[in-house]
């Protein structure tokens, strides 16, 4: 079951990376390639939606495919449309959506409304959504160095290591996937501070 924990955690990190790489390098090149990309993204979200209900795959391998769909759905709206349509869905005022299609996805997944490879998808989207909107909200409207930055990194982290710690505690594919991707979203919420403070460069910084 240890397995399960790495290979999520690791096949994840390759996509956020491969996404974010691909994100980057495109928008350098030219406008046309970057919007090719974003094209490319759009086709891939339903795609990898449709694959991650497919019975015939293992619940691992489904539940993966909704975990990139969520991803690509951000490298989607949150990255691609901010550039090119300044839809800046990380901005305070869209709090009251996010909360909405949260308390939705919560309580469909309580009552077993909806897939858990769905649940993945879409969790995984509003996971990054709302831990995005937090830290711009602090950049903004506070300091990239204000003390508040440094009390949420260090509270990212320890949540981070204790979804870790959990995964010897609880069993089952889909509450071991679900914890290494929290461990992941809040490790990376880390290292999006450490790049806010300026300590290392970021991706748009290379």
């Amino acid at each position: 079951m240890e397995k399960i924990y790495s290979k999520t955690f690791l096949i994840t990190l390759a996509s956020f990376g491969a996404t974010y790489m691909l994100l980057v390098f495109s928008s350098r090149i030219s406008p046309v390639f970057y919007s090719a990309v974003g094209i490319i993204f759009a086709v891939m979200i339903p795609v990898a939606l449709v694959l991650s209900g497919r019975r015939k795959f293992s619940i691992f391998t489904r539940n993966m495919f909704g975990i990139v769909s969520g991803l690509l759905l951000w490298g989607f709206i949150g990255e691609f449309l901010e550039v090119r349509s300044h839809l800046v869905i990380a901005d305070s005022s869209y709090l009251p959506v996010l909360l909405v299609l949260v308390s939705l996805l919560v309580v469909m997944l309580l009552q077993n409304g909806i897939r858990k490879s769905y649940g993945f998808a879409f969790g995984h989207f509003t996971g990054i959504w709302g831990l995005h909107m937090w830290m711009i909200y602090q950049y903004e409207h506070l300091s990239r160095t204000h003390w508040s930055t440094y009390v949420s990194a260090g509270t990212a982290l320890i949540l981070g290591v204790l979804a870790i710690c959990l995964t010897k505690k609880y069993r089952g594919t889909g509450r071991k996937m679900a914890l290494s991707l929290a461990s992941l979203l809040l490790l990376w919420t880390v290292l999006e501070y450490v790049w806010g403070w300026k300590l290392i460069p970021g991706p748009y910084a290379i």
